[in-house]
């Protein structure tokens, strides 16, 4: 691929960065990158990297801080985070099991034609909304969709279980639940199984 053709697809894609809003998030778009704003807070961002190797583009999400962090952390659990950074929620389209962000396996958007540039940004940037700003709103906001973005990808998040606590507890959601049973019988969640369900039990009750 050539210089020109890439430079192209990164001048047309922080366009279309510009125009991508959130109802509940501040975006602040740069080359390759949405960061996202609480407040004036900076949370965590949305990116695009290219791999000169693959000859594509793969994508990602880091989430450095938000009210279930917080949570996670006051709870004192005695393990560690699941992450090897110090993020909340760390996600890349290189470990997507199922074809999501990528147009194949391994999470990667081919360069494309200098014909094609238009249409791959266009896929690029609605990929980047419906798979990775969806879930940055979901985290940040602590909705009851959280729970299933967890259940779906635990290794993405430095606490899971506390994570899905935390999304039951702000959303008044009982033991009873049917999402929160879910969760309970996922054990690749669990970071200490007598610690978190005893942690369930004194946050959540019973209806």
């Amino acid at each position: 691929m050539s210089q020109e053709t890439r430079k192209n697809v990164e001048v047309e894609l922080l366009e279309a960065l510009k125009q991508t809003t959130s109802p509940h998030l501040g975006l602040k778009a740069s080359k390759n990158k949405l960061s996202l704003f609480l407040a004036k807070e900076k949370l965590g961002e949305v990116y695009v990297q290219h791999l000169t190797k693959a000859d594509g583009y793969y994508a990602g999400l880091e989430i450095y801080t938000c009210e279930a962090f917080s949570f996670c952390k006051e709870q004192s659990p005695p393990y560690e985070s699941r992450l090897l950074n110090a993020s909340f929620l760390s996600k890349s389209s290189l470990s997507e099991e199922a074809k999501q962000f990528g147009d194949e396996l391994g999470g990667i958007i081919r360069t494309p034609s200098p014909q094609a540039i238009s249409a791959t940004v266009q896929k690029i940037s609605e990929r980047l909304e419906k798979f990775y700003l969806s879930k940055a709103e979901h985290c940040i906001l602590g909705t009851p969709s959280l729970i299933d973005d967890v259940l779906a990808e635990p290794d993405s998040y430095a606490f899971p279980f506390l994570t899905v606590l935390f999304a039951a507890h702000k959303n008044n959601l009982s033991l009873d639940s049917n999402v929160v049973k879910k969760a309970l019988a996922t054990k690749s969640i669990l970071g200490n199984k007598q610690f978190d369900l005893a942690l369930a039990t004194k946050l959540l009750g019973s209806s």
